[in-house]
């Protein structure tokens, strides 16, 4: 039986690894390792056999796969929305086709593009509408 001081510690421990979970992301490199706000994450791309999680102002690379790193995002904001591609929803700015099933996505601020399935840009939609 827990006391009420190991009770009330149990509870903090769980409030403080839930607040760390959602607020960074701890990403491996090679020789280092880089703690990136969750909130500043635009998109993660697999490119050749790492990934890529790009921020406005970064990139940090990972061996990580894209399944790991989507197991650590909130699901409200970010979407598998293609198998090379994880976007943060809040950071869209348009959605344009290209080709017969498959859209880019732009990003605020970025050069950088997305693809989206068909699939995946109809569930956007819905969440929108």
């Amino acid at each position: 039986v827990l006391n009420e001081k190991d009770a009330a510690k149990e509870e903090m421990d769980r409030i403080v690894k839930y607040e760390k979970g959602l607020a960074r992301l701890l990403v491996k490199g090679k020789e280092s390792m880089s703690f990136i706000d969750i909130k500043d994450i635009v998109l993660v791309q697999r490119e050749n056999s790492s990934t890529v999680i790009y921020t406005k102002n970064d990139a940090f690379t990972t061996s990580a796969s894209l399944s790991e790193i989507e197991t650590k995002l909130d699901s409200e904001q970010f979407i598998r929305s293609h198998k090379s591609y994880i976007i943060n929803l809040s950071q869209i700015t348009k959605i344009e086709p290209y080709g017969r099933w498959t859209y880019i996505v732009k990003f605020k601020g970025m050069d950088r593009d997305a693809l989206i399935t068909g699939e995946k840009y109809e569930e956007i939609r819905n969440r929108f509408l």
